[in-house]
C-alpha cells in the first residue's frame, strides 16, 4: 500500500515537471518578463477616483512594484495577479480606478497564459476593444462590463473557444453583429455557461443558434435592441437559472407554452418586451422562480389562485400592464419581499386580517403599488414590520392617515412616497415622522392642511408640495443635515426665509423649492460658500428687497427663479461669474436701471439658457456686448436630454426636472420639463430703447424672442435671418420702421410673429411660413401691405402668397388702349410680309426638290 502510495505521489511530480517544462518551451516570455509586461500595463493607466462606481473600489494597481525582494515571484503576490506555473493566468483589476484609453499595442495582450481578465468597473476612455485580444486564446473568464469600451466588438472575441463567462455588460456604447454571435455559438457552445450581453447594441433578430449553448446557466440580453420575434429554440436551454429578454424590441408576442420547460429558473426578466394577452397556464410551471419581472407589457385577465405555485417567488414585478388582481392573493406567497403591481387594476379583500394571524404572512421589503386605483390603505400593512421601501403614490387613496400608519416597520423604513393622492391629513398627530432611518418622504399633490410635518434628522429627500399646509418654516427644518431636496412649493406657507437655512446650503441641499407661497421680507444672505444648490426656485411669493450677494458663491448653481414678488433692485451682473447657470427668471418684479456689465467679470453666464426680465423697468440700449458672450446660445445642434438635476438618495438617483412660467407665442405657458436644447431671451415690457443690436444675430441657437413693449426703434435687422431655429419671434408695441427683411423668409421653424402696433412699412414678406400667419401678426402698423392684410401694394402680386405650383403666373398684367393699336399694326405688317414671302420661298423650293427628283 505505502509502495503505490510512493508511487502515486512520484507520477505527480513527473507530471508537475513536465508540465512546467512544456509551459517554458511554448511560453514567448519568461516569468520576469510578465512581470514587465503587468507593469508596463499600470504605467499605461493613470488613477482617477470617478473611473469606477463601486464603494467598495479601490487602486489596486497602486501597490505594484517591480523593484521588490521576492525576486522573479513578485507580481504573483501583487494584488489582483494570480500565477499558476510560473504564469500569470488571472488578472482581477475591477473597481480599480483604472483610467485611459487601451491600445492594441497595450502589453496586456502578450500575457497569453491568461485564463480569467476582470477589467470591469473601470473607465477606458471610450475606447475600442482591440482585436489582440484575440491572442488570449485561453481565456476561459472575461469581463469588460462597465468598463467605458465603445465601438465594434471585434470578431475575434466570438472566437475565443475556451470561454465559460463572457460578460460585455455596457453603458450602451458597444455594438455587436449578429454575426459575431453566431460565431461565438458555433466556438463556445460545449463550454460557455454564462453570457452577459446587456445594453450592448446589437440591433438584430436574436439567432435561432442561441439554442445551442446547452450548457449556459446565466443568459442576459436586456436592452440589446434585439427584433423580431423570440426563436423557440430557446426551450433548448433548460440549464438556465437566470434569464433575463428585458427592454427588447421584439414583435408583439405571447408567452409560449415552452417557457415551462426552463423549469430550473430562478429570476426571470421579461419586462418591456412587447409581450401582451393572458398567462398561459404552462407558464406556473416555473415553481423555482424567485424573482419575476413581467412590467410595461400589455398582459391582461385576472390573477388567479395558480400564482400560489410560486412559493419560492421573493420578488415580483407587474407594473403597467392590464392585469386584475386581488392583492391578498400575494399573502400567500410566504418567501415574498419585493411586490410591485403598480398600473394595474388592484382589488383588495374585504376580509380584515386577524391580528393574531399576522406571523403567517409574508413579510414585506418593497412594495410599490402605484395607479392601482386603491381608495383606501391596504389593512396588511399594518402588520409590515421589515418593509424599507413603500410607494402608492398616484392613487385615489382619500381621507386621514391611519394612526397605525405612525408605527408600521418604524427601524427600517428608508422611503414613503404617497403623492398624487386625496389625503387630508393624519389621524394621530406627531411633530416628527417617527421612522428613525427614513430618507425619502413624498407627500406631494395632496390636500394636507395644518403646519409642515418634521421627517426626522436622517431625510434626504422632504417634498410637501401642491398642498394646503400653514403656518412658517418651522425653525428645526435647518437641523436636517442630509437633505439634498426641500420642495415646500404651492402651499399657503407666511412669514420670512429662515436665515438659518444657511446650514443646509452649507451642506448637501441641492434643490430649494419654495415657490406659490406667501413668504414675505427680504432674502436673507443664507447661501454658503462651497454651496452645492444646483436649483433654487422662490418665485410667486412676496418677496422684496434686492438680490442677495451670497448667491454668488452657488457656484454649481443651474436654475434660478426669482419671479413674480417685490424685489427692487439693478440687474445683479455680477452673477455673471455663475458658469453653470442656464436658467434665469427675475419676471414680473421692480427691477430698474441700465444693464450695463461689469468690466472687472472675465465670464458672463456662458451657460445661459433662458432669461427673462419680462414686466419689469429696465431702460436704455438692450445689452448688446451680452449677446456676443452668451455661448450657450450659439449652440445649434438638437440635444434630446432634458434639463434636470439628480439628487442621490440612498445611491439611487432621482433625476429632478426643471420647470418655468414663461411667454411664448402670445400665451403665457408653464413648461414643465426643459430641453437643453431650449434657448429663449424675453425682455418684453420694459422701457428699453434705441435699435436691436446687429449681435442678436450670434445666438443661433435662439428659438424664442420677445423685446415686445418697449421703446425700440430703428429697423429690424436683416441679419435675424441667422436665426435658423427661431419659431416665436415677438417685437410688437415698439416705434420700429423701415420694411420687414426678406431675409426672415428663410426661417424655416417660424411658428409665430408677431410685428404689430409698429411704424413698419412696405410689401410683407411672401413665402414658406409667412403665408401662415393671419393679419393679428401685422395689424398696428399704418403703412404695411399685402397678404394677409387687406391692403394691396402697389404690384398686385404682393398682396396675393406665391403659388405652390411652378407655372408661371397666368395674372402677369396686359396691355390695354392705345397699346392694342401698336400691337395690331404690327402683327398685320408681319402677316402680309410672311406671306409674301412665303410665298417666294415655297416656289423656289418647289422647283429644287422637282429636279432632285427626276435625277
Amino acid at each position: 500500500m505505502a509502495r503505490s502510495i510512493h508511487v502515486f505521489f512520484l507520477i505527480l511530480l513527473v507530471l508537475h515537471v513536465l508540465e512546467s517544462a512544456l509551459a517554458n518551451k511554448f511560453s514567448s516570455f519568461s516569468h520576469a518578463d510578465e512581470c514587465s509586461l503587468l507593469f508596463q500595463f499600470k504605467e499605461s493607466m493613470s488613477i482617477n477616483k470617478s473611473a469606477s462606481g463601486d464603494s467598495r473600489a479601490y487602486p489596486k494597481v497602486s501597490s505594484w512594484n517591480l523593484n521588490s525582494s521576492d525576486g522573479e515571484k513578485s507580481c504573483c503576490l501583487w494584488d489582483g495577479v494570480e500565477c499558476r506555473f510560473g504564469h500569470v493566468i488571472g488578472l482581477d483589476l475591477s473597481s480599480s480606478f483604472l483610467y485611459g484609453p487601451i491600445y492594441s499595442n497595450n502589453s496586456l495582450f502578450n500575457l497569453i497564459h491568461l485564463r480569467t481578465l476582470n477589467l470591469a468597473d473601470n473607465d477606458f476612455d471610450s475606447s475600442q476593444i482591440p482585436s489582440e485580444i484575440g491572442r488570449l486564446s485561453q481565456l476561459a473568464n472575461l469581463d469588460l462590463s462597465y468598463s467605458g469600451l465603445s465601438g465594434e466588438v471585434p470578431k475575434q472575441i466570438s472566437q475565443l473557444g475556451n470561454l465559460v463567462s463572457l460578460d460585455l455588460s455596457s453603458t450602451y456604447r458597444l455594438k455587436m453583429q449578429s454575426s459575431d454571435i453566431q460565431n461565438l455559438v458555433q466556438n463556445s457552445s460545449e463550454t460557455l455557461g454564462e453570457l452577459f450581453l446587456s445594453s450592448v447594441n446589437i440591433y438584430y433578430e436574436l439567432p435561432a443558434s442561441i439554442g445551442n449553448l446547452t450548457h449556459l446557466n446565466i443568459l442576459d440580453l436586456d436592452g440589446c435592441g434585439f427584433t423580431g420575434t423570440l426563436p423557440a429554440s430557446v426551450s433548448n436551454l433548460t440549464q438556465l437559472t437566470h434569464l433575463s429578454l428585458g427592454g427588447n424590441n421584439f414583435d408583439r408576442w405571447k408567452l409560449p407554452d415552452w417557457f415551462g420547460k426552463l423549469n430550473k429558473i430562478t429570476q426571470l426578466d421579461l419586462h418591456d418586451v412587447n409581450l401582451y394577452g393572458e398567462i398561459p397556464s404552462s407558464f406556473f410551471n416555473l415553481t423555482q422562480v424567485e424573482s419575476l419581472d413581467l412590467s410595461i407589457n400589455q398582459l391582461k385577465g385576472e390573477l388567479s389562485s395558480s400564482w400560489l405555485n410560486f412559493q419560492n417567488l421573493e420578488s415580483f414585478y407587474l407594473d403597467d400592464n392590464n392585469v386584475t388582481a386581488n392583492l391578498y392573493l400575494f399573502l400567500s406567497l410566504k418567501k415574498l419581499k419585493t411586490l410591485d403591481l403598480s398600473g394595474n387594476n388592484i382589488t383588495l379583500s374585504v376580509i380584515v386580517i386577524d391580528s393574531q394571524k399576522n406571523g403567517t404572512q409574508p413579510q414585506f421589503i418593497f412594495i410599490r403599488l402605484e395607479s392601482c386605483n386603491l381608495k383606501v390603505f391596504p389593512e396588511f400593512l399594518r402588520f409590515q414590520h421589515q418593509l424599507e421601501k413603500l410607494i402608492l403614490d398616484y392613487n385615489n387613496i382619500e381621507g386621514l392617515i391611519p394612526g397605525w400608519m405612525w408605527n408600521i416597520s418604524t427601524e427600517p423604513l428608508t422611503e414613503l412616497t404617497l403623492s398624487h393622492n386625496l389625503l387630508m391629513g393624519f389621524e394621530q398627530h406627531s411633530p416628527v415622522a417617527p421612522w428613525v432611518r427614513l430618507q425619502t418622504l413624498d407627500l406631494s399633490h395632496n390636500m394636507l392642511h395644518g403646519e409642515i410635518l418634521m421627517p426626522p434628522p436622517t431625510t434626504e429627500y422632504f417634498s410637501v408640495s401642491n398642498n394646503n399646509l400653514t403656518g412658517g418654516i418651522p425653525p428645526s427644518i435647518c437641523d436636517l443635515l442630509s437633505l439634498q431636496l426641500l420642495d415646500l412649493s404651492f402651499n399657503n406657507i407666511i412669514g420670512s426665509i429662515p436665515p438659518c437655512l444657511e446650514k443646509l446650503s452649507n451642506s448637501s441641499l441641492t434643490v430649494l423649492n419654495l415657490r406659490g407661497n406667501t413668504l414675505h421680507e427680504t432674502i436673507p444672505n443664507i447661501f454658503a460658500n462651497g454651496s452645492m444648490l444646483q436649483f433654487i426656485d422662490l418665485s410667486e411669493n412676496i418677496l422684496e428687497g434686492q438680490v442677495p450677494r451670497s448667491l454668488e458663491d452657488c457656484k454649481s448653481l443651474r436654475f434660478l427663479v426669482l419671479g413674480y414678488n417685490f424685489i427692487e433692485d439693478l440687474f445683479p451682473s455680477w452673477l455673471g461669474v455663475l458658469s453653470e447657470l442656464q436658467v434665469f427668471i427675475l419676471r414680473f418684479n421692480k427691477f430698474h436701471g441700465i444693464i450695463r456689465i461689469p468690466s472687472k467679470i472675465k465670464v458672463n453666464f456662458p451657460a445661459l439658457g433662458i432669461i427673462d426680465l419680462s414686466y419689469n423697468s429696465f431702460y436704455g440700449d438692450l445689452p448688446h456686448q451680452y449677446f456676443l458672450e452668451w455661448l450657450a446660445m450659439k449652440e445649434t445642434k438638437a440635444n434630446a436630454n432634458y434639463m434636470e438635476t439628480y439628487v442621490d438618495v440612498a445611491e439611487i438617483y432621482r433625476p429632478i426636472s426643471f420647470s418655468v412660467q414663461m411667454t411664448s407665442k402670445g400665451v403665457k405657458l408653464e413648461y414643465v420639463k426643459i430641453l437643453n436644447a431650449f434657448f429663449a431671451v424675453d425682455f418684453s415690457s420694459n422701457m428699453f430703447s434705441g435699435k436691436i443690436p446687429e449681435s442678436v444675430k450670434t445666438l443661433t441657437g435662439l428659438q424664442l424672442l420677445n423685446l415686445s413693449n418697449n421703446e425700440l426703434s430703428g429697423v429690424i435687422p436683416p441679419s435675424m435671418g441667422n436665426l435658423i431655429r427661431l419659431e416665436a419671434p415677438d417685437l410688437s408695441s415698439n416705434k420700429l420702421s423701415g420694411m420687414i427683411p426678406q431675409d426672415l423668409v428663410q426661417l424655416n421653424f417660424l411658428a409665430f410673429l408677431n410685428v404689430s402696433n409698429n411704424n413698419l412699412t412696405g410689401p410683407i414678406p411672401q413665402g414658406k411660413q409667412f403665408n401662415t400667419f393671419s393679419n393679428d401678426s401685422y395689424m398696428g402698423n399704418q403703412a404695411l401691405c399685402g397678404f394677409p392684410l387687406s391692403m394691396k401694394c402697389g404690384h398686385s402680386k404682393a398682396s396675393k402668397p406665391p403659388k405652390v405650383s411652378s407655372e408661371e403666373d397666368t395674372e402677369s398684367d396686359f396691355p390695354n388702349g392705345i397699346d392694342w393699336v401698336v400691337i395690331l399694326i404690327g402683327a398685320m405688317t408681319g402677316l402680309v410680309i410672311g406671306l409674301v414671302y412665303g410665298d417666294y420661298l415655297s416656289t423656289k423650293y418647289y422647283k429644287w426638290f422637282s429636279q432632285r427628283s427626276r435625277r
